[in-house]
């Protein structure tokens, strides 16, 4: 069967690259297209010839997840259906071309052209997710358990640079998912050998997969992570199920959780990167940066916060023109490329900043008149300048 990879014209902002450019766990998204097409037995093709799967540029899917649309369809004309799942619910808002169907989500440009003029079929396709409950407190999320999906065969088309993100934390669950449980059993028990331990977090520590050339401090915590080479981990840091780049440098004191580094990325001094992605180059001296996406040559620095929390609604962010909710209270931002973040200002969840943009504070409340001396007691800082309290 062939495939024909149709062009949707979308640049994700506010980075604008093309869709087969976008990151995910350091590898582009054309890279992940081409696995899922020959795991499924398609041969692209460069123009629409019937019989022949269809899929837009922008998609990313596994093979697993093709197999059974192509086994589905049985030679009819098709259309995608992903099935109702918790994994769904999280990752198809923001999508204008997928709309909620009874089965679950209807993907329109992931189809199967027969050639015989019929109406599509929709063929339903189960994305295989494990489901997991977390407690809450429901003041803080306004839900008593976050509901977690982690599927084995994921599907999303990447419009937006939520997209990025969703994918980048759901991308790791194909490898998971699709490793027998056995071998997962031996690789367990292979690593509680050698930590001497059937504690969890010794266990954890010796499932990482280390790179050539790494530098990593003996008092730094390194759990379930893959480093590529050369990356260095500073003093007192913690790398928790993460995946590092070539080069990049975790600084004493820095933690990443659950977050994707590119290569010859720099995450500061004490610094906490949280369920966050830098594209290669990027530098972080934000002190807390949760569910983020930074781009290339991207520096924020240590004086800006970006909100990543409401509490009384989803978050909503701009979309060809109009807003879309995520169906979530919790998003950070996006920082395009070579952009560069000055200190002291909060920026508001949801937001994106485009590339080569430089922001920094109001100079009007920068301190930047002092009098050569300064009478005993306090002095108030107003705007520019300053005020001895004692004068008054």
């Amino acid at each position: 069967m062939n495939v024909y990879i149709e062009p949707t014209g979308r640049r994700v902002a506010p980075f604008g690259d093309a869709p087969g450019d976008i990151p995910i766990l350091n590898r582009p998204l054309s890279a992940w297209q081409a696995e899922a097409f020959a795991g499924a037995g398609l041969t692209v093709v460069p123009t629409l010839t019937p019989p022949c799967v269809v899929v837009p540029d922008n998609l990313f899917c596994t093979a697993g997840t093709l197999r059974a649309f192509v086994a589905g369809a049985a030679g009819r004309d098709a259309v995608f259906v992903l099935k109702t799942s918790r994994f769904g619910a999280g990752t198809t808002p923001v999508q204008p071309r997928v709309t909620a169907v009874d089965a679950g989500w209807r993907f329109e440009r992931v189809r199967l052209v027969a050639g015989a003029g019929a109406e599509p079929v929709d063929v339903v396709v189960d994305c295989e997710e494990q489901q997991l409950d977390l407690p809450t407190p429901n003041y803080f999320l306004g839900t008593d358990k976050l509901e977690i999906g982690i599927p084995r065969h994921p599907v999303m088309e990447l419009n937006h640079w939520v997209h990025i993100l969703w994918a980048n934390q759901q991308a790791g669950s194909i490898e998971l998912r699709n490793t027998p449980p056995w071998q997962m059993v031996l690789r367990g028990l292979w690593a509680a050998m050698r930590a001497f331990s059937f504690n969890k977090w010794k266990v954890l520590g010796k499932l990482n997969r280390i790179g050539k050339g790494c530098d990593i401090h003996p008092t730094a915590v390194v759990e379930g992570s893959t480093l590529g080479d050369g990356v260095s981990v500073g003093p007192f840091a913690r790398v928790l199920l993460s995946r590092i780049g070539d080069g990049a440098t975790i600084m004493p004191g820095a933690q990443v959780d659950l977050s994707v580094m590119g290569p010859r990325t720099v995450l500061s001094e004490n610094c906490v990167l949280r369920f966050s992605v830098l594209y290669p180059e990027a530098v972080v001296s934000q002190y807390l940066m949760q569910q983020c996406v930074l781009g290339q040559r991207a520096v924020t620095t240590g004086g800006s916060f970006s909100i990543d929390l409401n509490f009384d609604q989803d978050i909503r962010v701009p979309l060809d023109g109009q807003l879309w909710s995520t169906g979530s209270r919790f998003i950070g931002s996006a920082f395009g490329h070579r952009c560069r973040v000055g200190t002291g200002f909060w920026m508001a969840s949801g937001r994106m900043v485009p590339n080569d943009a430089f922001l920094i504070r109001d100079p009007e409340r920068v301190l930047s008149r002092i009098p050569e001396t300064l009478p005993p007691g306090p002095t108030a800082v107003l705007g520019k300048s300053v005020r001895s309290l004692t004068e008054q």
